[in-house]
């Protein structure tokens, strides 16, 4: 197998690639693929969603903790003054692009955003939001 550097999953993919989210996305034997051999991270951000939407759904002590141990074994990145920067200057650019990742619905998606590009890391995500970001690299088979 061969050894690559790590990625980043966004929550979606988070959810259907790790948390086991029951859907039969056919996406899922290719995220397989582009992740093979990588090291797994995901953003702060993530987690928080993750959590968010457990405590919206009222989960029970065990089925949280669980979920928990399963968001730390993917390596969370905590926001430090490179992903701060790495968020100011994202949301400049796509602002001064016109790309839609600088609104405001969009926060979260451009945290996750900025954690990749600042540990330049390539992103995992089926969302159309992260298409034509300055500066991101996306994970996608060549």
């Amino acid at each position: 197998m061969a050894e690559f550097g790590p990625a980043l999953l966004d929550t979606d993919a988070w959810s259907r690639l790790i948390a086991g989210k029951k859907d039969h996305d056919p996406r899922m034997q290719q995220w397989r693929r582009l992740l093979e051999g990588r090291p797994i991270h995901i953003a702060a951000q993530t987690r928080g969603e993750v959590l968010f939407g457990a405590a919206a759904a009222r989960w029970g002590v065990r089925r949280t903790s669980a979920l928990k141990a399963s968001l730390e074994q993917a390596g969370v990145i905590y926001p430090s003054a490179a992903v701060v920067d790495a968020w100011a200057r994202l949301r400049a650019d796509c602002l001064h692009l016109g790309h839609a990742l600088h609104h405001k619905e969009h926060m979260g998606d451009a945290w996750i955003a900025a954690t990749a590009m600042a540990f330049e890391m390539p992103l995992l995500s089926a969302d159309r939001i992260f298409a034509g970001v300055p500066g991101l690299e996306l994970l996608a088979e060549p």
